[in-house]
This record gives C-alpha cells, structure tokens and sequence, in this order.
C-alpha cells in the first residue's frame, strides 16, 4: 500500500512515469534517472521530483546510485495503464484507419480518460485482442508467454517470422518503407561487417535494414 495509507488518484503525469518505469524493464530491474530522463525527454531535477512521489505513495522502490523499480502496486498500474494504451491502438487502427505509426500518439491522450468500465465495454468491443497493431501483448498480468529474440541475434541463413516492433514512429515509417510488418516471414542472407546492415529475403525480394532498426524488431 501507498505510504500515505491509500492510493490516490494517478495524475497523467505519474501514469507517464509509471508506464515509461514499466516499458525499461523496471519490473523485474531498477532503472536509472538518467534512463526515464532519457525516455521521457524531461528535465533530470524534474524526474529526481517525480520519483520523490512516487517513492512516497508506494509505487516504486528506491536505491541510490541503482535507481528504482517498481512495487506489485506500481506494477499493477502501469499494466493497467498500457493495457489501456494497447487496446486503443487496436480500436484506432482497426475501426478508425490510422496507420501503426499514428496510433500511439492519440492513444497516448485517451489512456488517461479511460476508466475502468470504458476500458472492459472497449475490450469485449474488441473481442479479447491479444497484440496491438506493433505486436506487443495486452496483458492482464505481469506473465507473458513471449520469449522473442531481436533481428541482429540471427546468423546467416536463419529463417524467422517478425512478431513485434517496438512503437517509435521513425522506425515504423521505415520498416513500412521497407515493406516489412508483423507476420513477415524472412529469411537472413547477409550481416555485413562492422556493425553493417543486415540483408533479408522476403519472398523473392531481398531487402537490407539497418543494424540499429534490426535491435528493435522481434523475432522467433
């Protein structure tokens, strides 16, 4: 429970932080200041205030020098929050059009205005979806069955079937300019040297990715 005896109301802002914490991993690993800086593109004395609170209200843990991870309550809520996110990109995508590089954004906005009875009519509207248009899973837990790994782990030869991507604009509007999305079966014909890109055969059609979009792309 909160410190302060009970869980108040989640501001936006906290919901950002909480969702961010959760997206590094900071439900298994503590995550540094410098990394939700980073993430959020906020000021560092604006973050060490922020995790101050959060500290406070019981969402978090914190250790100096290590940073922080969140508590079962922390992580409940972000899980609950992106669970929100997820199932508006599915509705924004599937029933209003919006390409998988624009759903983020307005999902970003409606998560916070979403309750919890809107959010169970959105997902029974839905029928139940498991992934958002980016692959990631919706879930209603902190398990997933996914163990997926990324495009540069693969050798020469590998065949594999693209699963997630992660949600950054730039690298969506590039991996569709490429002809890529989730399902793609792909096979790796080239790694070039020093840190190169990496060829793949779709189909009959040979198509090359750079090494660091290939780190944010899973795969079998």
């Amino acid at each position: 429970m909160p410190k302060n005896g009970g869980v108040d109301k989640m501001t936006g802002s906290k919901e950002d932080y909480l969702k961010v914490i959760y997206e590094l991993g900071g439900h298994s690993k503590k995550i540094s200041n410098k990394k939700i800086v980073e993430a959020l593109n906020i000021s560092p004395p604006s973050v060490s205030e922020m995790v101050k609170k959060l500290l406070d209200e019981g969402y978090i843990e914190y250790e100096a020098y290590h940073g922080v991870k969140l508590t079962e309550l922390g992580i409940r809520e972000a899980i609950k929050i992106k669970r929100r996110h997820l199932l508006w990109e599915v509705f924004l995508s599937e029933y209003l059009g919006y390409s998988w590089d624009e759903v983020h954004d307005e999902a970003e906005k409606l998560e916070h205005v979403t309750s919890e009875e809107l959010e169970k009519h959105l997902e029974i509207f839905l029928n139940y979806p498991k992934f958002c248009p980016h692959g990631t899973p919706i879930l209603k837990n902190n398990t997933s069955s996914t163990n997926y790994r990324t495009l540069d782990l693969l050798s020469i030869g590998e065949k594999t079937q693209i699963h997630r991507l992660l949600d950054e604009k730039e690298l969506l509007q590039y991996v569709s300019e490429l002809g890529l999305g989730i399902g793609d079966c792909i096979t790796v014909i080239h790694v070039a040297p020093y840190n190169g890109p990496i060829t793949l055969r779709k189909g009959k059609t040979n198509i090359i990715i750079g090494l660091e979009a290939a780190k944010k792309i899973y795969v079998d």
